[in-house]
């Protein structure tokens, strides 16, 4: 599989990124914290600080055309197919009571979440052939391609934003999302908005089906 092309040359992505070209564009909620080092790291080339202790969690896709520019003990990383951490609650209590209060949220472009309903039977074969019974293969994949399948990539990084800045208050979420062509960072131009809602203004935007996995 090929990298794809640039985001800033594919129309379903212009206009709905900022670009990262400098310390400016960082907000100022990220800015001296462990999210404004991986940014450098990625956009600026510069070097991230073997650190005795964890400081951030980095919650991106299984995604295999990327990978991530940090060192050891810097981040916890929870990589799952589309980026999304439901069913992961646990092991962010867990990342939690070892003091983390960073999170980096990373969607990428040509993300094959956007393409599971043309897989789906692709995946149910591929459980068969490891001994699944046919009718728990398909009731696996369909119930789980609900959850994890997405339109468009940019829409469900917002989806996970606004669904963990619900379930988790007093952490700094930082939704970001990575060119595969060069692996730059962006912005995705909702952030702002959303930024600035207080976290129980956001109950009516979360689907139900992202709370009952609770």
């Amino acid at each position: 599989m090929s990298l794809p092309e640039s985001i800033c040359d594919d129309e379903r992505y212009i206009g709905r990124l900022q670009e990262i070209s400098s310390l400016n564009d960082i907000p100022r909620e990220w800015r001296d914290s462990p999210i404004e080092k991986l940014i450098c790291s990625e956009n600026f080339g510069q070097k991230i600080e073997e650190c005795k202790q964890p400081e951030l969690l980095i919650a991106t896709c299984i995604e295999f055309r990327y990978a991530l520019p940090i060192p050891r003990m810097f981040a916890y990383v929870i990589r799952r197919a589309s980026g999304r951490l439901v069913g992961s609650e646990f092991s962010l209590a867990y990342i939690l009571s070892a003091g983390v209060r960073h999170f980096v949220l990373i969607g990428h472009n040509d993300c094959g979440m956007t393409k599971v309903l043309k897989k789906q039977d692709d995946l149910i074969s591929a459980l068969i052939e490891q001994g699944w019974p046919r009718d728990r293969a398909e009731d696996f994949i369909h119930s789980q391609s609900e959850r994890h399948m997405m339109k468009d990539e940019i829409d469900g990084l917002r989806r996970e934003y606004i669904r963990l800045r619900r379930l988790f208050k007093k952490v700094t979420i930082a939704p970001m999302f990575v060119d595969l062509a060069d692996t730059k960072l962006f912005i995705p131009t909702w952030y702002n908005e959303l930024a600035e809602l207080d976290a129980d203004l956001l109950s009516d935007k979360v689907l139900d089906i992202d709370l009952i996995t609770m």
